[in-house]
């Protein structure tokens, strides 16, 4: 086991790769950590905060300065988050909303942190900004999310939406919100709540790398 300091100053241990990396010891650095709160109690604090609807349904678990934050929305503080999450009426249109949370694991690097993924399916049966329902069945690619913790056990942080297989689900890749709209027709009026499109600027980039890739195995 290797036991450097990273540029965070946190101390990690592991088993070095052959290249690129180090075989984390999550276990022995959790065992190090001297946040207050066990790795256990944060798991059953997490489930709790996701039985309320990651607290929506009960703020009071939510710290005074608790951010939201998704990859193009936020941070929002508590009461904005709280009218934004009511604004939409979403188990109206989708009564079988299901986030299927799963792989809750701490995160040995950030005291207090906890990270979860999520597989969304819903089906849009009720009206959605006063539209008739389609319903499609909306399955989102599998995303990200965690929960920051105080020493103190409340909810500093919620994060939301991270998609890490834009190739999953029938959303176009969108995560979140954004692909829950744009799969029942009623995307929403900006690029980032669209599906993914390279730029031109981008695909001429790699048009050119192609090009030298081919004049180099000329060469060759």
């Amino acid at each position: 086991a290797t036991v450097p300091t990273s540029s965070m100053h946190t101390p990690w241990i592991g088993e070095k790769c052959e290249a690129g990396g180090t075989l984390i010891d999550e276990q022995a650095m959790l065992a190090q950590s001297d946040f207050p709160i066990s790795p256990e109690e944060l798991l059953e604090k997490t489930r709790l905060v996701l039985r309320k609807d990651s607290g929506v349904l009960d703020p009071s678990l939510w710290a005074n300065d608790f951010e939201f934050c998704a990859p193009i929305i936020g941070p929002l503080g508590k009461e904005e988050f709280l009218e934004a999450a009511g604004g939409f009426n979403i188990y109206d249109a989708f009564p079988d909303f299901d986030n299927r949370y799963y792989n809750l694991n701490v995160d040995p690097f950030e005291p207090g942190r906890v990270w979860f993924f999520t597989r969304l399916v819903a089906t849009h049966t009720g009206k959605l900004f006063g539209k008739e329902p389609s319903g499609d069945n909306v399955q989102l690619p599998p995303q990200v999310f965690s929960l920051k913790f105080t020493p103190q056990g409340l909810v500093k942080e919620l994060t939301v939406g991270y998609v890490v297989d834009r190739r999953q689900g029938n959303t176009g890749g969108l995560g979140g919100m954004f692909g829950v709209f744009w799969k029942v027709g009623q995307g929403l009026p900006f690029r980032e709540a669209r599906p993914y499109k390279p730029s031109l600027t981008f695909r001429l980039f790699g048009w050119i790398g192609r090009q030298v890739s081919k004049l180099k195995k000329k060469e060759t």
